[in-house]
């Protein structure tokens, strides 16, 4: 994904900038945010159980999630458009580049368009040709706001040899939410907890896919996978080795690559 560009509108809080006897600056409403706090809830805490007749579902639930990333790249292509989310923010507040400094007036909010970069080799920016994702992202006089979501617009790009265009789902408005926490400048994005919400439609070489998942990224890029079960959902870690952590209602257990589990000792626990 290249090419970006972008649309800013904020609250002034002097009403500067307007010209006229008597003028201020109209008020800007914000548009509201998706509510993430039940998603937030349960890959903080997992309200299903698990069980051990359950390990198989739960192993092929994992590598259909692991599988669609890895064959999309959308960590890695999220992390960047975050990214750049965060210097269009700091370029507006006036903070410097590297430390991600944001201090706002007021507040308001922002859209950054990227157009993606298409299927053609050399990539060209051709929004017509490749379509675009679009991040709304909402600031107060403390920073950023903790959550950005997006809408897809026939993105198309390549992952090696594959073919991927994201698109919009007919009935939602928002194809991608991502609550990044408090105070998002405080580190780079890939240094960042990223808990991610996808509703979309994908074709990976023209085969059509529903990308109706979610999935937490870590620190250290380790990713959280959502589990839904009867009653709720755990979740479930992959490590190294293909060792695999899953987080129920009934405690933590460690799994090796075919999830034969035992519960895991104290120190083991995430």
């Amino acid at each position: 994904m290249l090419a970006l560009a972008r649309r800013l509108l904020w609250a002034a809080a002097s009403g500067a900038g307007w010209v006229g006897m008597g003028c201020s600056a109209p008020p800007v409403e914000k548009p509201p945010a998706p509510d993430m706090a039940e998603l937030v809830a349960v890959y903080d805490t997992p309200d299903a159980a698990f069980e051990s007749g359950d390990a198989s579902e739960i192993a092929l639930a994992i590598a259909l999630i692991d599988e669609l990333l890895e064959r999309t790249e959308l960590r890695e292509r999220l992390v960047d458009l975050l990214a750049a989310v965060l210097r269009e923010a700091t370029e507006l507040s006036g903070g410097e580049d590297e430390m991600f400094d944001l201090d706002f007036d007021a507040g308001g909010y922002m859209i950054v368009t990227r157009i993606c970069s298409g299927w053609t080799l050399p990539a060209r920016p051709d929004r017509d040709a490749n379509g675009a994702i679009l991040v709304t992202a909402t600031f107060s006089q403390d920073g950023l706001d903790p959550i950005v979501w997006g809408s897809a617009q026939a993105c198309r790009y390549r992952v090696g040899d594959a073919l991927i265009e994201l698109d919009q789902v007919a009935a939602s408005a928002k194809a991608v939410s991502v609550y990044w926490g408090k105070a998002p400048s405080e580190l780079d994005v890939s240094e960042r907890t990223l808990l991610v919400d996808l509703n979309l439609e994908a074709a990976i070489d023209s085969e059509r896919l529903a990308l109706d998942i979610d999935f937490r990224s870590l620190e250290d890029g380790t990713l959280e996978y959502r589990i839904p079960r009867p009653g709720g959902s755990i979740i479930a870690r992959v490590g190294a080795a293909d060792r695999v952590t899953l987080r129920a209602s009934n405690g933590t257990f460690d799994c090796d690559a075919e999830l034969s589990c035992g519960e895991a000792r104290a120190s083991e626990a995430p």
